[in-house]
């Protein structure tokens, strides 16, 4: 009975072109001599072979959701001469395990096999360049697929949710991967991007949970937003020189991720790139970076230590929150702003210097540092934020400097042992439980200059008890050591200047050099260094007189030169000459 079916099918009307269990009815359209499959009722169940030819005609293409929402349908094959499948064309056909597509088709339209759930495996026509939009998005069976090296693009989304799809290879000739290609593919441990991409869309690989490796090609020159969000089994990454730019939640949820290395090249990297990336234990962000944003390390609660560059400018808000395990940072002088949260729940933070260009402490920022046992607040802050110190109960003792003018609400809360705050100017504005549940009797140390605005020693002042310097141990001891830091770079000083004059040549170190060219000649050596000298009238009658001297270099060998007498005069019957050397020094002696 099938096979008699199958014949009256191959011979009947042309208005039966579809084999299928109920025999059902296909739609099409006839333009210039060739046939175009428009439609088919949704009721074809089991095994469908689309005619080569309806009429007499050939059948071409597939038209605009042809098959859309055939549930039922189990198998299609589609004719040779066929060259372009169309959107979404088998949008919904559930059912669907296999698709012959013959050699003849370049064109796969949009969302062509979208939510195919028991397609298990497909290949592409050597003809196809490009794989559009959504093509085969939540075929949740499909395990295989192979795409040809004719292909250059894959479209956005185009195997977003295939869950079951543990390996695929991309060709060479891609240049182009869009937005979320391989987005949800939970299954995919593996892959390999070709050198020719030079862009990978926004969330290309997000949740694909099972990803464990995978190379960014060098012509790479950015990671788009979210593209490794939640890719919860990757470990490590190599960013290409070629990178300048890493978008917002690249690595969000990149739970195993233990260390990366990021090029000197990145110049930006986005707000939430390294959220919840729990297992981060280091990273080393190069010195062309000039902000960290919103969230950047948010949770990366294995985060030991991170040394920020000398071109950052601002720390955006939550950008260390709940770096549990952060035990030192330096924030370098080029930084400006801290934002809100910044450092919260930083527990193991011990200290930390704040530079001279802050100018203001953010809402926040040290919330829940429980282990801060010291800071200092550089002189060019302004106002200290709501819950900037909020429950940092190993803090002791702060200085609040004098271009402070307000603090705000709960900014000491619950400084549970914070006994003493230096005010170095007047009292700023305060805000509500600024300094509750501080430790019992913690005081408000203030110089006596400013003790009025404050009010009278020993009564309270926002929870404080205010004691001016002159009862203020705590006070002294701070202005003591700036005195002795003082007096300690004056000492240097002098010191440095006693070690030059000490340099220069003492009367011992001269009568050594004396004794030592003493003891190198011989009086008869001298004598025979020595030149004759001549006094007399010359032709003028004027008294004439010439000496010669010797100088060398090497003490071996010996050269004469000629002195002029800066004066002669007698003295005691001796005549007497005075001159300068040609070394400077002043020397006189008698000829008798």
């Amino acid at each position: 009975m099938k096979l008699l079916q199958v014949l009256l099918a191959l011979f009947a009307c042309t208005f039966l072109p579809l084999y299928a269990a109920d025999l059902s009815d296909l739609s099409y359209t006839t333009t210039g001599g060739k046939v175009t499959i428009t439609a088919c009722n949704t009721a074809a169940t089991g095994e469908l072979v689309i005619l080569n030819t309806i009429e007499g005609n050939p059948v071409t293409s597939i038209g605009t959701f042809a098959f859309k929402d055939c549930s039922s349908l189990t198998s299609i094959t589609i004719p040779d001469g066929v060259n372009s499948v169309g959107l979404g064309v088998f949008h919904d056909c559930s059912s669907l395990t296999t698709i012959t597509i013959p050699d003849s088709v370049t064109i796969i339209g949009d969302w062509a096999f979208y939510n195919c759930t028991n397609l298990t495996s497909i290949t592409i026509p050597d003809g196809v360049k490009s794989i559009g939009l959504g093509v085969f998005h939540d075929c949740t069976s499909l395990t295989k697929i192979t795409i040809p090296d004719s292909v250059t693009s894959i479209g956005a989304q185009a195997f977003g949710d295939c869950s079951s799809l543990t390996n695929i290879t991309i060709p060479d000739g891609v240049t182009s991967m869009g937005l979320g290609v391989f987005g949800g593919c939970i299954s995919l441990t593996n892959i390999t991007i070709p050198n020719g991409v030079t862009s990978i869309g926004d969330w290309a690989f997000y949740n694909c949970t099972n990803l464990a490796s995978i190379t960014i090609p060098d012509g790479v020159t950015s990671i788009g937003l979210g593209v490794f969000h939640d890719c919860a089994s990757l470990t490590n990454i190599t960013i290409p020189d070629g990178v300048i730019s890493i978008g917002d939640y690249t690595f969000d949820n990149c739970s195993s991720l233990t260390g990366i290395t990021i090029p000197d090249s990145v110049t930006s990297i986005g707000d939430w790139a390294f959220y919840n990336c729990t297992n981060l234990t280091n990273i080393t962000i190069p010195d062309s970076v000039t902000s960290l944003g919103l969230g950047l390390f948010h949770d990366c609660t294995s985060l030991t230590s991170i040394t920020i560059p000398d071109g950052v400018t601002s720390i955006e808000n939550d950008a260390f929150f709940q770096c549990s395990s952060l035990t030192s940072i330096t924030i370098p002088d080029s930084v400006t702003s801290i934002g809100e949260r910044a450092f919260y729940n930083c527990t193991k933070l011990t200290n930390i210097t704040i530079p001279d260009s802050v100018t203001s402490i953010g809402l926040g920022v040290f919330h829940d540092c429980t282990n801060l046992t010291s800071i200092t607040i550089p002189d060019g802050v302004t106002s200290i934020e709501n819950d900037a110190f909020f429950q940092c109960s190993s803090l002791t003792s702060i200085t609040i400097p004098d271009s402070v003018t307000s603090i705000g609400e709960r900014a000491f809360g619950y400084c549970t042992s914070l006994t003493s705050i230096i005010f170095q100017g007047a009292a700023p504005t305060v805000g509500i439980n600024a300094f509750s549940d501080v430790a019992d009797g913690a005081e408000a140390i203030v110089t006596i200059e400013v003790k009025a605005s404050f009010g009278v020693s020993g009564e309270k002042w926002n929870n404080l008890t205010v004691r001016s310097s002159a009862a203020s141990p705590q006070l002294l001891e701070v202005q003591l050591a700036q005195m002795t830091a003082e007096r300690d770079a004056a000492i240097a000083e002098r010191d440095a200047a006693l070690a030059e004059r000490d340099a220069l040549p003492t009367q011992a170190s001269y009568d050594t050099a004396i004794t030592e060219r003493d003891a190198r000649f011989t009086e008869d050596q001298i004598h025979a260094m020595s030149a004759d000298s001549t006094i007399g009238m010359n032709d003028e009658g004027n008294v004439e007189m010439k000496i010669n001297f010797f100088e060398s270099a090497d003490l071996v060998t010996f050269a004469p030169f000629t002195v002029t007498p800066e004066s002669v005069s007698v003295v005691d019957g001796n005549i007497w000459l005075e001159f300068t050397s040609k070394d400077a020094a002043f020397f006189r002696f008698s000829l008798r």
